[in-house]
């Protein structure tokens, strides 16, 4: 059974008491122990945090797995080393586009088998600065089996060549293959489990073939030195033309798809706007946007020369004039100052906030031209702030019915 999501979960900053934290772009997931419970705690830039009771360490691990796992299944298929997506021939099809997506398909009225069932999906990631990741998904559970284990992620393992990671994709796609017709799963079992072993095969052969490469690259110059690429050539059973594009590193290679990366990665080389600049309370804050290396339009609210939680591709509309997310200067939710920075509609013409003293403080709106977008940011300690507001001719859009969710109330 699933947990259910907590209505008014502890008032703490969960950083300060995760055991463990997963990130994925701007994305977070921590497992928290607080006075003896455990929780598995998830957060973004913007919105409220989404927290679940666990009922040991052990359920709140398996809960940051699948939530890890779930995230780099999500990765398009273009980005992928290897993956294998099977679902039931015998259930009603699915249209898959090739970022890895299901639609339902024409005339699908989401009746009876309605949705096709998902057998097993499995990938080899690159993740850029994260290393080579196996996620894998299987429903190999039996529908009329009391108790049958099904929907499930198995744990994602990391690694940092590619061969092992190949080798570990093989094995679990082999011991799906075993499931599969052990518990009959689905109208053809035998051609699931089968195709199952041929990609497994799949992946060792492309493993193997990329270490035969390897090692006659690393023995050009020997090779060359004793004219021995015609003879090697005639021994491995390949001609001397495909040999010669063996050391091009043109055949034989690794398999690779795109280093995927969360969308929101800021890399180094990354082109970044300095907008403004801000002094408050000792600490030193700058707005700033780029475009990031999938083209998402991001805007951020560094501190102290640290990158700031990012918010990407930001809707707005003449109905919703300003939207923005929220990082805490401090790190106890609901005490200290807080940045709420965002994006405005062309035709805002001001923005202020309203204090509770009854002090108005303007803010300026700055324009991207890189982005073509205009951004802002509010820097203030969040107790004190009573409203943003933003101004375009009659019409005035509030921020206050996030502060709920963005600042919760002291202790």
């Amino acid at each position: 059974m699933s947990p259910e999501m907590m209505r008014d979960p502890p008032n703490i900053d969960p950083r300060e008491h995760a055991i463990e934290s997963r990130h994925w772009g701007p994305c977070s997931c921590h497992l928290v122990r607080h006075q003896g419970r455990y929780y598995a705690w998830m957060a973004a830039a913007a919105g409220r945090p989404v927290v679940y009771p666990m009922a040991d360490e052990a359920a709140a691990r398996s809960f940051l797995d699948d939530w890890q796992a779930a995230n780099l299944l999500h990765t398009p298929w273009d980005e992928m080393v290897v993956h294998v997506f099977l679902l039931d021939p015998g259930r009603a099809p699915e249209i898959v586009d090739t970022r890895g997506r299901a639609t339902p398909s024409a005339g699908d009225t989401g009746g009876i088998g309605g949705r096709a069932r998902i057998v097993y999906h499995s990938a080899v990631i690159d993740v850029d600065g994260d290393g080579i990741w196996v996620a894998s998904y299987e429903d190999t559970g039996d529908d009329d089996e009391a108790g049958a284990t099904r929907d499930t992620l198995h744990t994602p393992a990391r690694f940092d060549d590619l061969g092992p990671a190949l080798h570990a994709f093989a094995a679990r796609a082999e011991q799906a293959a075993d499931r599969v017709e052990r518990g009959r799963v689905s109208t053809v079992p035998e051609v699931v489990a089968g195709v199952l072993r041929y990609r497994a095969a799949e992946a060792r052969a492309a493993a193997a073939r990329a270490r035969v490469g390897d090692a006659v690259r690393r023995a050009e110059g020997r090779l060359r030195a004793a004219r021995s690429i015609s003879p090697l050539a005639s021994a491995i059973g390949v001609s001397r033309e495909f040999l010669y594009r063996v050391l091009a590193d043109d055949e034989w290679t690794w398999p690779s798809g795109r280093r995927t990366r969360p969308l929101g990665s800021r890399l180094p080389e990354t082109p970044v706007t300095t907008h403004a600049t801000y002094t408050v309370g000792g600490h030193q804050f700058a707005l700033v946007s780029y475009t990031d290396s999938e083209g998402g339009k991001c805007v951020a609210v560094d501190q102290d020369g640290q990158h700031g939680a990012w918010v990407c591709d930001v809707e707005v509309s003449t109905k919703h004039l300003i939207n923005a997310g929220m990082a805490m200067a401090s790190r106890t939710m609901g005490q200290g100052l807080a940045a709420v920075y965002g994006r405005a509609h062309d035709s805002v013409t001001g923005l202020y906030a309203v204090m509770r003293s009854g002090e108005r403080v303007d803010w300026p709106i700055h324009h991207d031209p890189r982005n073509q977008e205009r951004y802002f940011a509010v820097i203030a300690d969040c107790q004190e702030l009573k409203d943003i507001i933003a101004v375009a001719g009659p019409r005035r859009t509030s921020l206050k019915d996030n502060f709920g969710i963005w600042f919760r109330a002291a202790p």
